[in-house]
């Protein structure tokens, strides 16, 4: 898989020459227009220059969010190196330098999401998060010891606007034709009175969708989203700050962007229910109607008391959502499997810390941290087996019954079910006999399932740092946590399409448990369990100041993911229902470094990671199967820079090498050939995986990004910016089955706007994925549909006009 292109070695050359030009040249006079302003982050939770902070970060402003049209967390992985960020099937994936966590209800994300300081450990806890942001940061590899829970892999700190002293206000609006979407986001900032601020952002955003629904004659995914935030800052002393902020968000979507990617033989019928069904076409798609409700809602209270030079901070947080989703989960126009899924969700947070200040010989931040969160899932899953059969042509009768072709292995697939009572004392013995017997009893039932999950945290935390010499700094960090969770998950067989349990008396009670049990390795269960985690997470950072323009550092760092449990097994076996925790070594040493005479930073990290019991969710059958790996490493090089080359063009430029791989992982999923081959089912199956690459780790990624802004009179300005990003290719399944390995590709990204800046309105193109590639990503095998394959499709070309006034 590794593969080296022309703009691979492009993009490492310009970035690599232009640092090295920077080290070495003073051919440039100073001049201040040149200079490249501070970036201030709040990695280590105090404000800092970026250039000072011995972190593998990348900072997206919000400025650039904006302008980019960025409206989801897809697109901001575009512009950081070695982030990767899909949406997938029921649930968003964030994965860092290789790593994240699976699908399954019952995970957390491996990568920590944190808004204004809140975890966020869910992804439909963040689904709308770029409304009037400030910043955000994505600090790569472990944050174990300052943002603890669950950032094993990294984490993303997102800031979002304050309130202003001064009266401000402004209207944005983004239409885009081709696919009807648009959004108007308006923003009212100020003094209340003297002592008392508030900012109010209203976002409301529609759009039709990208992918043609051939079955529903409808485009899809239409989403519809609402937004609305509110914030006030209070500021009755010089010493005390009280910041309230609160959200609300109804987000509602349409069907999906899937689509079968590979018909695997069933095309044809695929095309009896929907004669328009189109393999060729990646952006169409034909399934049933789904869809996606969501409601969120959120509060921050964030209080900052100085003591002298001190700082006592505490932050509580309440984030809850409940969302109803309808999915097709076989992909396609028969009606096979149909997952209804009903998720509520609470959390509360409770954060204190003490902030020394700097400038002694030591300083120091050190805190509590507490939080309980309550999770409730209900699930449906409808399954008609007989769709398939009822949908294949018919060729022949025995005893005047007509009997289907079997287009793959369905035949074998009904008969593993050994029909042995169909109600009437009839016990089918041949293949065909077994066919005619699911198809007209219709083998239509469901299985309902109920998962609930209570959590709770408690860490202490600190930090403190030693200046040895101006310029020398030692950082010793370490957190304490214990977990708690506790979970239970009752699963039972019900008439088909109801939550009414199946009765023993229903004549079709012997064939339908028969499929459940062994077509699906279901069996009705009522289990609970509960676990303890106590774990001590350090980490060292030696800091080195070369000089006032090149600071190099090395740090060892250690964090872990508390284990869980499996919302999604069907076995009722309990040692089956937990998975373990997850651990990750982590060494890293990088540098930052002023360069061109203050026109340009270059940064970079190496890094090698070692997890144990990686916590991996593979898909088998109709559902994710939750495991551990036993051992997997993540190394590799991030490079990024910044430069001034005129005063009116900058270039950015970032580049990242990963070698992600296991090191032991014999128990992995079989891909469809090897369980064909193996002659064994797919629960029963297993590869070995060591030496191979995860999932969603591409080898390289690189950006490279030109924004050039030119006067066009007193009070016109014109601003152009134009963005590539290469990503290599990857495996989108954990299986790394072929069929699921996404090719290389560059997306062409670009913006030009017209400003009027006396007027204060803007008026721009904002296009994205200009050279309308077709992207995966994700994908895998279809449920009971052997050789198919689903896949999930990023946005094609978009160009959207967006206007924009201010005051």
């Amino acid at each position: 898989m590794s593969r080296e292109s022309t703009l691979q070695k492009s993009s490492m050359a310009i970035a690599v020459g232009l640092a090295l030009q920077g080290l070495t040249s003073t051919a440039w006079a100073n001049n201040d227009a040149l200079l490249l302003e501070e970036v201030i982050v709040t990695a280590q939770k105090r404000e800092q220059s970026l250039q000072d902070v011995p972190v593998s970060v990348s900072v997206v402003t919000g400025d650039a969010i904006s302008e980019t049209g960025m409206t989801n967390l897809d697109e901001l992985s575009t512009h950081v190196p070695n982030l990767s960020i899909q949406e997938g099937s029921q649930t968003t994936a964030i994965t860092m330098r290789g790593l994240g966590s699976g699908i399954n209800q019952g995970f957390e994300q491996s990568v920590g999401m944190f808004i204004d300081g809140i975890y966020a450990g869910r992804d439909r806890q963040f689904r709308s998060p770029f409304l009037d942001v400030a910043a955000v940061e994505v600090l790569r590899g472990p944050q174990g010891t300052l943002f603890g829970k669950n950032t094993i892999a990294g984490a993303i700190n997102l800031t979002t606007a304050k309130p202003t002293d001064e009266f401000e206000a402004s209207l944005r609006t983004t239409y885009e034709p081709e696919y009807n979407e648009y959004s108007v986001e308006g923003i009212v900032s100020g003094g209340i009175t003297d002592n008392l601020y508030g900012r109010l952002a209203v976002k409301q955003a529609e759009g039709d969708g990208y992918m043609e629904n051939t079955f529903t004659d409808r485009d899809e995914a239409s989403k519809v989203e609402t937004v609305v935030r509110g914030t006030l800052v209070w500021e009755p002393t010089d010493e005390l700050s009280v910041t309230t902020k609160y959200e609300t968000a109804r987000y509602d979507v349409g069907g999906e962007n899937s689509a079968i990617d590979t018909s695997g033989g069933w095309g044809q019928i695929y095309a009896l229910t929907d004669p328009a069904y189109d393999e060729g076409d990646e952006f169409s798609r034909s399934t049933d109607k789904e869809f996606s409700d969501n409601d969120n809602e959120s509060l921050t209270v964030t209080v900052e008391y100085d003591i002298g030079e001190y700082t006592l901070t505490s932050i509580t947080g309440y984030s809850a959502y409940d969302y109803n989703d309808l999915q097709d989960v076989d992909f396609a126009p028969i009606e096979l499997l149909g997952l209804q899924q009903e998720q509520d969700f609470e959390q509360w947070s409770q954060e204190i810390r003490l902030t020394s200040p700097i400038g002694e010989k030591f300083d120091f931040i050190t805190g509590l941290y507490f939080q309980t969160s309550d999770l409730e899932h209900h699930k449906r899953l409808d399954s008609d087996l007989g769709a398939i059969v009822q949908g294949v042509p018919f060729t022949g009768s025995i005893n005047g019954i007509d009997v289907p072709i079997n287009p793959a292995n369905v035949a074998d697939l009904l008969e593993a079910a050994t029909f042995v009572n169909t109600g009437s004392g009839n016990v089918p013995t041949n293949k065909s006999a077994s066919i005619i017997a699911a198809a007209n009893n219709g083998a239509r039932s469901s299985r309902v399932s109920d998962f609930e999950q209570e959590s709770e945290t408690w860490a202490i935390f600190g930090q403190g740092t030693w200046h040895v010499r101006d310029d020398v700094h030692l950082t010793l960090g370490l957190r304490w946590t214990k977990e708690t969770k506790e979970a239970d998950r009752r699963l039972y067989i019900t008439e088909y399409g109801t939550e009414n349990p199946l009765p023993v008396t229903d004549p079709n009670y012997a064939l339908l448990t028969a499929i459940q049990n062994n077509i699906f390795s279901t069996f009705e269960h009522d289990i609970e369990d509960e676990n303890t985690v106590y774990n001590f997470s350090p980490s060292f950072k030696a800091q080195y100041d070369l000089n006032d323009d090149v600071m190099l550092y090395a740090s060892v760092s250690k964090a872990f993911k508390s284990g869980g449990f499996d919302e999604a097994g069907t076995t009722g076996i309990l040692d089956d229902f937990s998975y373990d925790d997850e651990e990750a070594l982590s060494f890293e040493v990088g540098g930052k470094m002023s360069v061109l005479d203050g026109r340009g930073s270059v940064n970079f990290a190496v890094f090698h990671t070692n997890y144990e019991d990686l916590q991996v969710s593979a898909f088998v059958g109709d559902k994710y199967v939750v495991g551990n790996a036993a051992e997997a490493t993540s190394q590799g090089v991030e490079v990024d820079g910044v430069f001034r080359l005129t005063e009116a063009l900058t270039m950015t430029a970032s580049m990242a090498y990963l070698d992600a791989t296991y090191d032991k992982f014999d128990n992995a999923s079989c891909t469809l050939a090897q369980i064909q081959s193996s002659g064994a089912t797919a629960n029963d199956c297993a590869q070995d995986l060591k030496g191979e690459t995860l999932a969603f780790a591409p080898e390289w990624t690189a950006n490279i990004g030109l924004n050039h802004v030119t006067s066009l009179s007193d009070a016109l300005e014109l601003t152009s910016m134009l963005n590539l990003n290469y990503t290599d290719e990857q495996y989108l399944a954990q299986d790394l089955d072929d069929q699921a390995l996404e090719e290389s590709h560059v997306t062409v990204n670009g913006r030009i706007a017209l400003t009027d800046l006396e007027n204060n309105w803007e008026l721009a193109l904002v296009g994205k994925n200009l050279t309308d590639e077709e992207i995966r990503t994700y994908s895998n095998d279809t449920p009971l549909m052997d050789g198919a394959f689903f896949t999930y499709m990023a946005p094609p070309r978009t160009v959207a006009v967006q206007f924009t006034l201010s005051y």
